[in-house]
């Protein structure tokens, strides 16, 4: 199972304010695309309760803060609030590393031991589990926390009544093979739970993060749309569907067609710009320039390319470099519908090199049309 973050994680990303009418749109639009799990904040109880009220088919996770959650009286409020709200699963998070344990004094202005920590942890899933609630526990920074603590946490936690054990790497400080070992180890040890991962981009390793955890066994990873997250953000849902799909062979549910449509919204909803070269839904993640991907036969569509860009709504476009040639001018010439000479085609050439050199970035369809006009085309 995919869980889309864009209505949680992706919020916080500076700068972002959407309103009601907005984040119902984009939970439509995930409807729209496949999407199974949804995660959104426990902030704002309306919000969550509104997109329910839609009746869309993918089940709505609300994630609770760990200062809420070892509070008693603050965790119940909290839990009364999201199943209030109809959420299907209550995600509880819980910080258990030696740099995170900090929080709950700071933030929490509590001073637990943390033998008192998980019992508190364990008191609140079995409340929540009481008033007949989906429960997903949250652990924070579990890379860096001792193996042998970290099962008994997960343990603990799953003989409580947890549903979902969410291994969240915070910061992502380990290689992929760490998490494919941890969540092997956690499967062991609660092997009728499922088990969560949460990655991130800080070295750009987020999307191979989380197929190393299902090689490891886990049942559901985290990604969200256009990577939108802390900062270097989180695994693209675009990529991570198509991985699984494609590379995997896996049935994720996911309209991988719907991608590109919905990577549109959201970056004109955020105001963040789709990098070009975002792989899928980048506008040049398709695209060639070098004369070299143009001089095989017209329909060899697979020399230079993994996959179709139409698999998820992209298409394929012809850029300029100072390494296009005459095969490439002459491939956008009859998309464009135009006629060239051989001479004209050198002449083109000439032209859009000198444009690139000039301007330092690609011709545009129009200004190809115009030289080819003003060479008599």
């Amino acid at each position: 199972t995919i869980c889309d973050l864009t209505l949680r994680e992706g919020r916080q990303y500076e700068g972002v304010n959407l309103r009601k009418e907005e984040v119902i749109l984009v939970a439509q639009k995930l409807a729209e695309a496949g999407i199974p799990m949804v995660q959104m904040h426990h902030d704002d109880p309306d919000e969550v309760k509104e997109v329910k009220a839609l009746g869309l088919p993918f089940k709505v996770e609300v994630l609770v803060h760990p200062t809420a959650t070892l509070n008693p009286e603050t965790c119940r409020h909290e839990v009364d609030n999201c199943i209030e709200c109809r959420a299907d699963i209550i995600c509880m998070a819980f910080a258990v590393s030696d740099y995170n344990f900090g929080l709950y004094e700071s933030m929490g202005k509590m001073k637990i031991s943390r033998e008192e920590a998980l019992a508190k942890a364990c008191e609140a899933v079995r409340y929540a589990k009481g008033q007949g609630a989906g429960v997903c526990c949250l652990l924070m920074d579990f890379s860096r926390l001792e193996l042998k603590r970290l099962l008994n946490i997960c343990r603990s936690l799953a003989d409580a009544g947890a549903d979902i054990i969410r291994l969240d790497d915070i910061c992502a400080p380990i290689i992929p093979a760490v998490y494919k070992h941890h969540v092997r180890e956690v499967k062991k040890v609660i092997p009728n739970t499922r088990v969560a991962v949460h990655s991130h981009n800080d070295f750009g390793l987020g999307t191979a993060a989380l197929f190393a955890s299902l090689e490891g066994g886990a049942d559901i990873i985290d990604a969200g749309v256009n990577s939108l997250g802390e900062r270097a953000g989180i695994p693209n849902l675009a990529e991570v569907a198509a991985i699984a799909e494609i590379l995997y062979g896996l049935d994720t549910g996911i309209r991988l067609e719907k991608m590109c449509e919905l990577s549109s919204l959201v970056s004109d909803l955020w105001k963040v710009p789709v990098y070009s070269h975002l792989p899928a839904v980048g506008d040049r993640s398709f695209s060639h320039a070098a004369e070299v991907h143009y001089v095989l036969p017209e329909g060899d569509r697979w020399s230079f390319n993994a996959w179709a860009p139409e698999t998820v709504g992209n298409k394929s476009r012809i850029l300029w470099c100072l390494y296009s040639g005459p095969f490439a001018v002459r491939r956008k010439a009859k998309a464009l519908g135009i006629r060239l000479t051989d001479k004209q085609t050198e002449e083109m050439l000439a032209k859009i090199r000198e444009q690139v050199r000039w301007r330092k970035r690609t011709v545009t369809d129009e200004e190809f049309a115009g030289i080819a006009r003003a060479l008599g085309a």
